[in-house]
This record gives C-alpha cells, structure tokens and sequence, in this order.
C-alpha cells in the first residue's frame, strides 16, 4: 500500500515538474522566431505531460479495478496489421511478471486480447480480432452464453445464441468466466448485427469490440 502510495506521488510530482517546464519554455521564447530544436523539445515535454496524465488514469482505474487480482502497465511498442490488428506487443516481460495467457485490457477496462508468447522484457498479445481468438462470453441481457470469435474485421462474430433468442442490437457481450484465461464480466462488445436463417439453429452474430485499437499507448496486463 506504501509502494502504491509512493508511485502516485511520483506520478503527481512528474506532472506537476513538467507543467512548470513547459510554461517556462514558452515564457523564454515569446517574441522570438522559434527554432525547430526549440519547438520540438516543447512537443516533447508535451507528450511528457499527456503520458503521465495517461498514467496516473491508469492508476487510479487500477485501485478500484473489480476484475484482476494482480495488474501490470504496459505501453505499445509494436502493431500488426497497423488497422484492426491481431496481435500488438508490449514492452513488458518475464522480468516484470508477465506470464502466458494473461488478459489484457483497456484503460478503460475493455478488453484487448491475451498474452500469447513472452521473452525477457517484451510480450505478444493476440487481440480479440484474431482468427485464432475465441472468446466464451456472455450477453448481458438475457445471460445467454456463446463463443465469440475473430476474424470477420472491423466486426467479430458470435457464435452459439439460439434462433429463439431475444438478444438485440445494443446488447453488450461479457467474458463469461468460464474460460481459463478471461474473468468474468469484463465488457467486450457491443452487438450491431444479427442474421437468423431458418435452415440453422443458431443466430449469426456480429459484435463491435468497445477497445479502440486507434491510438492505443498503455494497457493493463493481469490475472
């Protein structure tokens, strides 16, 4: 609790140090023809300051997150294919506690995908629009279970839901804790198409994934 306490602390005072540096540099070059060295270090400190605010989100989401016991800050370091990728890799590994089959979210909780390989200071994720990904899961409003898989970008397809089932457009779809790798009740999806043939038992589902792969910088890793 000490530790977690200190860490934030750190986080507020990095925050604060490079507000204060950033006004000073932009106090010193009024008046004056910016340089590029010039503009580029006030963009850096920029950033400086946006990733530490990004941090300390994390952080407090964190504290009160309800779904796993043991977490770990990730940043993005690589994404493959760049639009709706199948796999991203993190710049965190064995040495920082990262294990196999780790789920890994959003900071805003939604989820991203499994740890699928790691090495000494890196690991792969294999996101929900994998075609190897499959997902049990569950609908939020009527508690009907089925297996959601990738591979049908930019959507992912539910599989499993009887015709008979009075599942919506705008339901949400959960991790159903019957996997070994996904609590459950962490949101996946939103439900956005649903095809009923009356030569199958079952309802073809399409779900939009609530984690913006645009943009992505920081995850949760954790069990």
């Amino acid at each position: 609790m000490l530790w977690r306490f200190r860490r934030e602390v750190i986080f507020i005072v990095e925050i604060f140090l490079s507000v204060m540096i950033v006004r000073y540099h932009s106090v010193k070059i009024i008046g004056v023809e910016n340089s590029p060295k010039e503009e580029t270090r006030i963009i850096n400190y920029k950033e400086l300051i946006a990733e530490n605010i990004r941090l300390k989100e994390i952080l407090d989401i964190r504290k009160d997150n309800p779904f796993l016991k043991k977490t770990i800050i990730g940043q993005v370091v690589s994404i493959k294919p760049m639009v709706f990728p199948a796999e991203i890799v993190v710049n965190k590994g064995i040495d920082n506690g990262v294990k196999e089959n780790m789920a890994v979210l959003s900071k805003d909780m939604f989820l991203i995908g499994r740890i699928t390989k790691v090495d000494k200071d890196s690991a792969s994720v294999m996101t929900v629009f994998n075609t190897k990904s499959k997902i049990s899961v569950i609908i939020d409003s009527t508690r009907e279970i089925g297996v959601l898989e990738g591979g049908s970008i930019p959507l992912l397809t539910l599989r499993y839901i009887p015709s008979s089932s009075y599942v919506k457009k705008g339901d949400r779809v959960l991790t159903s804790g019957y996997s070994d790798f996904y609590p459950k009740g962490i949101e996946v999806g939103e439900i956005t198409k649903i095809e009923k043939s009356p030569d199958t038992l079952f309802l073809k589902i399409y779900v939009k994934p609530f984690s913006c792969t645009s943009g992505l910088e920081e995850v949760l890793i954790g069990e």
